[in-house]
């Protein structure tokens, strides 16, 4: 069986599963592309769902299979925020965090998004978790640290984006993932054939696919973008977009 389809399978069981009778049912954290995926095949079966990390902002999320309404169902869901306190919370990097957290031998979808700025170190986990991490996350790098579960009213910090204006020849994805990456249109155009560009969390298979106001643009190892306005086109006929990239 490949990864695809072990991962159709998983969400069909926690379908299977709310309607035998749960009234909820939890997958464990999902990367944005799996989020997409498994969204996609609730909505083939017709399962109420709700996808949730957190937080408005979260990248990796939850999957709940549930008929519950929205406000209450999110109480429910079994994810806690930790807070790492150390000497110097700014030298840490979300890989130092990350890579610390692993070497305890969890598996990474029991976390969810790692937040690391404005002198704050926190991140999301699952709730069976927690005391595991509490208990046992004593270093990260070359810092003593511990854990806390952060405070209810914790202010967590909002995404820092760099905006950014761009000019290319058509709205088409090839021209737009160039101008972005800043690389040629045909490099661009082998990125995309190699499946390297996500479009709203989903593989970019064809690069004539036209970009809209709103979409999502992540090119891996290079950055991920919002498309935030087309502000219309020059006198060359060229488009002109206003995007933000995550920094």
């Amino acid at each position: 069986m490949n990864e695809r389809a072990y991962f159709s399978g998983r969400i069909e069981d926690l379908i299977s599963r709310e309607q035998r009778g749960e009234p909820f049912v939890f997958s464990g954290f999902l990367t944005a592309e799996e989020a997409a995926e498994a969204e996609a095949i609730c909505r083939r079966a017709g399962a109420p769902y709700l996808l949730y990390g957190g937080y408005p902002a979260s990248e990796r999320k939850m999957l709940a299979i549930s008929s519950l309404d929205e406000e209450t169902l999110v109480q429910y869901f079994p994810i806690v925020l930790l807070q790492i306190v150390c000497g110097d919370a700014d030298s840490l990097t979300h890989r130092d965090v990350l890579g610390a957290l692993m070497a305890l031998g969890i598996r990474r979808d029991v976390l969810g998004d790692i937040i690391v700025r404005d002198g704050c170190a926190l991140f999301f986990a699952a709730e069976h978790i927690r005391d595991f991490l509490i208990q046992n996350l004593s270093s990260i790098g070359r810092q003593n640290v511990r854990l806390l579960e952060a405070a209810e009213d914790l202010k967590i910090p909002e995404p820092q984006f760099e905006s950014l204006r761009i000019t290319v020849a058509s709205p088409r994805a090839d021209a737009v993932v160039g101008a972005l990456g800043r690389f040629s249109r045909e490099q661009a155009a082998q990125l995309i054939e190699a499946g390297q560009v996500y479009l709203n969390h989903i593989l970019l298979e064809k690069k004539t696919k036209d970009i809209q106001e709103g979409d999502g643009l992540v090119i891996r190892g290079c950055g991920k973008w919002i498309v935030e306005e087309c502000v219309g086109t020059t006198k060359k006929g060229r488009t002109v977009l206003i995007c933000k990239k995550y920094v």
